[in-house]
């Protein structure tokens, strides 16, 4: 085998670990007219940071998305719009989110028109959701938040649950969901989660594949001599 053919495999092999997409479409419900039952979330990762993006068929208006990742229903921090989305919980009322078997999630994923957040999960009051990172947003679709993959405890190769639901900034929960499904009545009312989803990020390159890219940097080496 000869340079020539050579460097195109390592350049398949080097794209094959650059970067992937999972497209999760929305349950198709209209609640709050449709952004998130007729949009989709998008995750990409490259083996160190994931990304989420929501395309959401229209505006969000005051209302948030909120993503569960891979804890237990009952938060009740609204300290702000953000965590009231997420605890499904404000001063106005109450909608309790029931996940289902196998899905115990540790972090949220709150994505609103002008910022998105992350949040550890835990149970209390106000100010008991740990805000982790965050960014502002465009106000209009697409939203996304980048964060490690260390920050959310994992590493490349490793797989995560994942559902989201839309809820307004006062716990108000809709029927909308994506990346999984929910049974409940609009409100703030108690709702049970049916499905979810599970994404797996990218592994860490074989042995093989990491020695075939050792020899592209050799032959580089040799090409410049």
């Amino acid at each position: 085998m000869n340079k020539k053919t050579i460097l195109p495999i390592i350049g398949a092999l080097a794209l094959g670990y650059s970067s992937q997409a999972t497209t999760y479409n929305g349950n198709g419900d209209s609640g709050f007219g449709g952004p998130v039952g007729n949009g989709n979330l998008v995750v990409t990762d490259d083996g160190v940071n994931v990304t989420f993006t929501l395309n959401s068929a229209s505006s969000l208006g005051g209302n948030d998305l909120v993503v569960y990742l891979d804890t237990v229903p009952g938060f009740n921090d609204a300290n702000d719009g953000g965590r009231s989305a997420v605890s499904g919980f404000s001063g106005s009322g109450q909608s309790v989110l029931t996940f289902a078997a196998g899905f115990s999630p540790d972090y949220a994923l709150d994505i609103g028109n002008t910022y998105a957040s992350l949040f550890t999960l835990a149970n209390g009051g106000n100010g008991s959701l740990t805000y982790d990172t965050g960014t502002s947003q465009g106000g209009a679709s697409p939203y996304s938040l980048t964060v490690s993959l260390a920050s959310l405890g994992l590493t490349a190769g490793q797989s995560f649950g994942l559902f989201g639901t839309l809820v307004s900034e006062s716990g108000y929960r809709s029927t909308e969901a994506v990346a999984g499904n929910d049974s409940g009545t609009q409100g703030w009312n108690p709702f049970t989660q049916t499905s979810f989803a599970t994404y797996t990020t990218l592994p860490v390159p074989e042995p093989a594949s990491l020695a075939i890219l050792g020899l592209a940097g050799l032959l580089g080496l040799r090409r410049r001599k």
